[in-house]
């Protein structure tokens, strides 16, 4: 079975990144990113949540997810999942050319390699989860059952 790898926004399957640049609308609000929106979702706090959705770049958004002043919400391992999904269904949803290319995918698995990451992606030794892989590759399943 074909595999796509992707990691860098930059890179030819960039797009399936949280940090392909694509602004998303979720709940009345405009997220600059997937990535923005997803580390805004930690927190409880609104206005430390409202701090990450304002941050100028991806990298921003995930340091103050990441940073020690952001209080993770006590149900954070399990939502983090929904969270995730809940923003690459509004990525692929809000952008048709998005989800063109997410379906032009075929059924190749999608492997999101990142070195570090054994959680989202596979990290350095191959053998992390790949959630966002698989994420994908469900929200690319439901749009072929539509």
């Amino acid at each position: 079975m074909e595999e796509i790898r992707f990691y860098h926004e930059t890179d030819e399957f960039g797009y399936l990144s949280n940090y392909w640049v694509a602004p998303i609308h979720i709940e009345g609000k405009s997220w600059k990113s997937t990535e923005h929106f997803y580390q805004a979702q930690k927190t409880l706090d609104s206005d430390y949540a409202e701090k990450i959705r304002q941050a100028d770049t991806c990298d921003e958004a995930k340091d103050l997810g990441n940073d020690p002043a952001c209080i993770y919400r006590p149900d954070w391992d399990t939502e983090k999942i929904e969270a995730m999904r809940r923003a690459i269904r509004a990525k692929f949803d809000q952008h048709d050319d998005l989800r063109a290319m997410l379906l032009g995918t075929g059924n190749a698995t999608l492997i999101e390699d990142s070195q570090s990451d054994y959680y989202w992606g596979i990290g350095e030794t191959g053998t992390g989860k790949n959630m966002l892989g698989i994420l994908l590759m469900e929200l690319r399943e439901t749009y072929l059952e539509d």
